[in-house]
């Protein structure tokens, strides 16, 4: 997910080293990045997960609060840019997770500002999905927390309307980085999109869930 400013080009980066066939799971950015790839060589694509993502373009208005953000990360630190959008990150009930905060910063840094200016120019840089989606044929889950603050739920339903098939499914008390709040809520949708083959792989180290009941 580095090494390019424009979706088109990130989407055609990966596909060169990517298997002939593979299964493809994106997450927010890389959701945006998986659809592109998706309408690029759909003959590759075994089955395809998009979680916590959209199919919309970036609104015109974006671009200036995007390159701002990375201007402000810059100056005052990558831990500074995930503290400015944590409330919009995760659902109400784990404001408090510390745990999670510390992870995203820990990636943010390492990371660094010049990675999330090119992340930024991809998510800026890219195509309106919505008119491909009826032709992406393969197994389709679409995942999204039900608290998702950063890319809405009327556009994981347009995921859901416009590919033939899909599954769209709601994880309770979770927003943007659901994957990281309840793990153990989605691996089991993973497992089954997966398929047959995901039945001897260990996710134990994915489904310890620190969340107190």
């Amino acid at each position: 997910m580095t090494g390019a400013r424009s979706t088109p080009e990130l989407a055609a980066k990966i596909l060169s080293a990517a298997p002939e066939r593979f299964a493809l799971l994106g997450f927010s950015l890389g959701g945006i990045v998986a659809l592109e790839m998706a309408a690029r060589a759909p003959g590759r694509i075994d089955r395809l997960a998009l979680v916590d993502t959209t199919p919309r373009p970036d609104p015109h208005p974006n671009a200036a609060a995007r390159r701002s953000a990375v201007a402000r990360a810059r100056a005052l630190g990558m831990a500074s840019y995930i503290e400015d959008g944590w409330a919009r990150s995760v659902a109400a009930t784990h404001l408090a997770r510390a745990d999670i905060k510390g992870l995203l910063i820990a990636m943010a840094e390492d990371l660094g500002p010049d990675a999330l200016a090119d992340q930024s120019e991809v998510a800026i840089v890219r195509h309106d999905s919505r008119p491909r989606l009826g032709a992406i044929t393969v197994p389709t889950l679409i995942l999204a927390g039900a608290d998702e603050q950063v890319c809405p739920i009327a556009a994981h339903e347009e995921l859901a309307q416009g590919i033939p098939g899909s599954n769209l499914i709601l994880i309770p008390n979770a927003g943007h980085f659901a994957l990281l709040e309840k793990p153990a809520d989605l691996a089991p949708h993973i497992r089954q999109w997966l398929g047959a083959e995901a039945m001897d792989v260990d996710l134990t180290p994915i489904l310890h869930d620190k969340e107190q009941a």
